[in-house]
């Protein structure tokens, strides 16, 4: 018999972690539906748009549960028929799973741009499902959670550790990325603007891709230095330098060309236009980091047009860019990118560690 309550950190008020938002609260588990699934929590990632909502930036309502990034062993499934996840295989009880936000595959971005990645109806736990009503338990901040009939779960391959998975999300996104540029030739240079986890899914991307060399610019150092040891070539720290440098250095690595490819992971508005700096002719420039809105910043289309720049987008991702990243997942250690673990009691603390850049990803182990 699967428990009746549950321990959550619970959202009630917008308000920035330095405030301690989350408190612990104990509520009621409620029974399982033909087709619904309990899962136990085992780790939830705490990502920069996390600290992003904290701050107004991406719109939700209280009181939520957050946590998007999760992994949760099945504790009971709803009902007596077989469930299976995305990819048709059977889910069991004690199979380690995740899920991915749910597209309705109806409306008009689904099925006639055929970009579920911009569902107009697009259910997303950690946040977007709310927890004032039922199943109440739809985030990973908590001991458990309650998935939908219906949801997007996929079973974790035994050769993917958990730590893995909750980088899946920032490696998605890059996933979707790299497919909306149009992939990578093989030997091209590639400037990454950004340490976090986008920016590091980003540069082990663009290396399995076939890139030549890879330029990663951001910080602080310690995160340079794991891009460092994920293959990045050169890395710029831009605590120690000026835009006009970051630019100059880049150019004299490129034999004063410049990248043939820019990811733009940092999120920061004025990265965009040192970015397009940095883009040789008929280069193209790809802006991932923007899922919260940071606000504005000057930029001279002649540029854009003089060098003949291609400039793209990527928004979240769908169900196929996760699928296809697991095969990165699956031999490359990314979870040594984990490098925080909190508890569900210190929610707060791994939320203020992940604002001040102390922590490249930290956990909620509950």
């Amino acid at each position: 018999m699967y428990p009746q309550t549950a321990r959550v950190a619970m959202l009630r008020e917008i308000r920035p972690p330095q405030t301690r938002p989350f408190a612990i609260e104990t509520v009621a588990v409620p029974p399982l539906t033909e087709g619904a699934v309990l899962g136990k929590i085992v780790m939830a990632g705490v990502c920069g748009t996390d600290v992003h909502i904290l701050h107004g930036k991406v719109a939700i309502k209280t009181p939520a549960i957050l946590g998007h990034e999760n992994v949760a062993r099945v504790e009971a499934i709803g009902g007596e028929q077989p469930l299976r996840d995305i990819t048709g295989k059977q889910i069991h009880i004690g199979d380690l799973i995740t899920w991915l936000p749910k597209s309705c595959m109806k409306c008009y971005n689904c099925t006639i741009l055929g970009d579920p990645a911009k569902c107009e109806r697009r259910i997303g736990y950690g946040g977007w499902v709310p927890a004032w009503q039922h199943p109440y338990l739809v985030g990973g901040f908590a001991e458990y959670v309650w998935l939908l009939p219906d949801s997007d779960i996929v079973v974790i391959p035994p050769e993917v550790p958990p730590p893995a998975v909750v980088l899946g999300d920032a490696l998605r996104v890059m996933v979707h990325g790299l497919e909306r540029i149009g992939g990578l030739e093989y030997g091209d240079t590639v400037v990454v603007q950004g340490a976090g986890a986008v920016g590091l899914m980003g540069l082990l991307l663009a290396r399995d891709a076939g890139a030549g060399r890879v330029i990663v610019i951001g910080g602080p150092a310690g995160r340079l230095a794991l891009a460092k040891e994920f293959g990045a070539d050169e890395v710029i720290d831009i605590t120690q330098t000026s835009a006009a440098q970051r630019i100059a250095r880049v150019l004299e690595l490129t034999n004063n060309r410049g990248a043939d490819v820019v990811f733009e992971c940092a999120g920061v508005p004025a990265a965009v236009a040192e970015g397009l700096e940095v883009v040789r002719i008929n280069g193209r420039y790809l802006i991932a980091g923007h899922y919260g809105d940071a606000g504005t910043v000057p930029l001279n289309p002649h540029m854009i047009n003089r060098k003949q720049i291609r400039i793209d987008g990527a928004w979240s991702a769908a169900n196929k860019h996760f699928l296809r990243g697991l095969n990165l997942l699956r031999k490359i250690p990314v979870d040594r990118l984990v490098t925080h673990q909190f508890d569900l009691d210190h929610v707060n603390e791994a939320v203020i560690a992940t604002e001040r850049q102390e922590a490249l990803k930290a956990v909620i182990m509950p």
